[in-house]
C-alpha cells in the first residue's frame, strides 16, 4: 500500500501497525490519498499528492515555520518516489470546534504570522498555486447560474483583481474543518495543497463557514482583528480594515464561485444545487 522506505521506516521506529483507514473529503481525482495508521496507541497521517508543494512545506518548510509560530503537523518523514510526493505527518486529533468558526482570534494571529513573515517575500514552493479568475472562470460560472446574474458577475471580476496581488504566501484553504488542536490546545493548520501567493483577504475569507454575513459584520470583526495585529508590528499594512473588509466579501465570492465550478462534476446533486442558491442571493444582494 506503502512505498517500501515509508513501511520501513515505521517499522523499524514505531513497530507493526494494527489498523489502517482511509480518510475522505480528498480529491483523488487530483491523485491525492490519505489514510490514518494507527501503531499502538499511536497515529500517524499518510498521505500522498501529486503536486510537490504540500511537500515542500513538510520537507523544507517546517523549521521556517516553527521558528514563525505558524503551526503545522509535526513531520515525521517524506518521501519522494517518482511522480508522487509522500509526508508522514502527526494525527492532530481535536477538531476547531463550531463556536470558534467565526473569526478566532488566534487563528487569524496564526494567518498573520504566516503573511507578515512572508510579506514581498518568496519560499521554497516547487509551482505555487495560481490564484486568478481567467475567462474560463466566467465561463463556466455563468454556465452554473440562472440567466441574469452576467452583469454582478462581471462586476465582481473587475472588482477583485486586488485579491491576486502576490503580497504574501498565503495557506489558501485555512477552512474551518482544516485546523486541528492538539492536546495542550495549540491550533494546528493543515492541508497545505494550495498554498501560494495572494492577498491575505483570500485566506480570511476562506476561514469563515459559508459565505459570510449579509450585512457584513462578521468580515468587518475579522478584518479589525487582523489589521490589528499588522498595528503592532514594524510593518503598514496597505489597507484600511474597510477595505479589507470589502476585499474579504470578493475573496469569499471568488473562492465559493471558483469550488463550484471545479467540483461541480463530483458533489452530490443536492448539495450543488443548495451552494448555487446560496451563492446566487449573495449575487443578488450585490457587493455594496
Amino acid at each position: 500500500m506503502f512505498p517500501y522506505a515509508i513501511e520501513d521506516f515505521l517499522l523499524k521506529t514505531y513497530g507493526h501497525w494494527t489498523k489502517i483507514e482511509k480518510l475522505n473529503g480528498v480529491n483523488e481525482g487530483k491523485g491525492i490519498s490519505c489514510f490514518r495508521l494507527f501503531i499502538g496507541d499511536k497515529s500517524f497521517i499518510i498521505k500522498k499528492a501529486k503536486e510537490k508543494r504540500e511537500y515542500d512545506v513538510y520537507n523544507s518548510l517546517s523549521r521556517f515555520f516553527k521558528d514563525k509560530k505558524i503551526l503545522v503537523p509535526f513531520v515525521y518523514y517524506t518521501y519522494h518516489e517518482e511522480t508522487d510526493y509522500w509526508v508522514v505527518i502527526e494525527d492532530v486529533s481535536g477538531h476547531l470546534p463550531k463556536e470558534r468558526w467565526t473569526g478566532d482570534r488566534e487563528q487569524i494571529k496564526l494567518l498573520f504570522n504566516l503573511h507578515f513573515n512572508t510579506w514581498n517575500k518568496t519560499l521554497n514552493i516547487d509551482k505555487p498555486f495560481n490564484f486568478s479568475w481567467d475567462e474560463k472562470l466566467i465561463k463556466n460560472s455563468l454556465s452554473l447560474f440562472p440567466s441574469g446574474l452576467e452583469e454582478a458577475i462581471e462586476q465582481l471580476h473587475s472588482k477583485s483583481e486586488t485579491i491576486f496581488s502576490p503580497f504574501c504566501c498565503i495557506s489558501g484553504d485555512p477552512n474551518p474543518t482544516n485546523w486541528g488542536i492538539r492536546n495542550n490546545n495549540e491550533l494546528v493548520l493543515f492541508d497545505w495543497e494550495r498554498i501560494g501567493y495572494a492577498s491575505p483577504a483570500i485566506d480570511l475569507a476562506i476561514t469563515m463557514p459559508g459565505l459570510g454575513t449579509i450585512d457584513k459584520s462578521l468580515e468587518f470583526n475579522i478584518a479589525s482583528t487582523y489589521i490589528s495585529f499588522w498595528k503592532d508590528s514594524s510593518v503598514e499594512f496597505p489597507y484600511s480594515v474597510q477595505e479589507l473588509t470589502e476585499q474579504i466579501v470578493m475573496a469569499k465570492m471568488w473562492s465559493a464561485l471558483d469550488f463550484l465550478v471545479n467540483n461541480a462534476d463530483t458533489l452530490k446533486e443536492e448539495l450543488l444545487v443548495f451552494h448555487i442558491t446560496q451563492l446566487h442571493e449573495k449575487f443578488k444582494i450585490g457587493l455594496s
